[in-house]
C-alpha cells in the first residue's frame, strides 16, 4: 500500500445493510456493466475500487467497534504499487525525452515536455481526489447522516 490517507466514517445504519449495499455494487460476473465498483466484501470490511476507473485508488474499510456510538468505519485509501509504477514509468519516459532535447539544444521543446509532465502529474492527483469525492459521495448517499472525519497522522 501506497500513498495512505485514513479517515473514519460515522453510520447511523447497520454495518450489514451498509456491506449489502457495497457488495450490490460489486461486478461479480461478466454482464454487471452497471455496477461501480470490483473488489471483495466480507462480515467485517471491504476493498473495493472503481470498476470503471483502471487507475482509480483502493478503498479498504474495516468496521470497528466502539462504546456509546453508531457504527464506525476505518477507511484508508491507498494506491496500489502498479498505479505507482506506471507513474514512475511515466516520469522516466518523460524526463529521457526532455534531457534529450535538452542535450540537442531543443530548449523551446525541453520546456514544453517540463509543462506536460507537470500536468500530467496534476492530472493523477486531481483523479485521485475526484475518486475520493465520488467515494465519499456514494457513501453519503447510503447514509445522509454520516460523519466523515479524516485521521492526522
Amino acid at each position: 500500500m501506497f500513498f495512505k490517507s485514513k479517515y473514519i466514517i460515522e453510520f447511523s445504519k447497520p454495518k450489514a445493510e451498509i456491506l449489502d449495499d457495497i457488495d450490490k455494487n460489486l461486478y461479480k460476473k461478466f454482464f454487471d456493466w452497471n455496477k461501480r465498483f470490483a473488489g471483495k466484501v466480507s462480515d467485517n470490511s471491504f476493498d473495493v475500487k472503481f470498476f470503471q476507473d483502471k487507475m482509480s485508488p483502493y478503498f479498504k474499510g474495516r468496521f470497528v467497534g466502539k462504546e456509546n456510538k453508531p457504527e464506525s468505519i476505518e477507511l484508508t485509501v491507498y494506491s496500489d504499487v502498479f498505479s505507482i509504477f506506471g507513474s514512475i514509468f511515466e516520469i522516466v519516459i518523460f524526463l529521457g525525452f526532455a534531457i534529450a532535447f535538452f542535450l540537442q539544444e531543443y530548449y523551446l521543446w525541453t520546456t514544453a515536455m517540463v509543462i506536460i509532465y507537470i500536468l500530467i502529474v496534476l492530472s493523477h492527483r486531481v483523479r485521485i481526489n475526484n475518486a475520493k469525492d465520488n467515494f465519499f459521495e456514494y457513501l453519503k448517499k447510503l447514509d445522509t447522516f454520516s460523519k466523515i472525519v479524516a485521521v492526522k497522522k
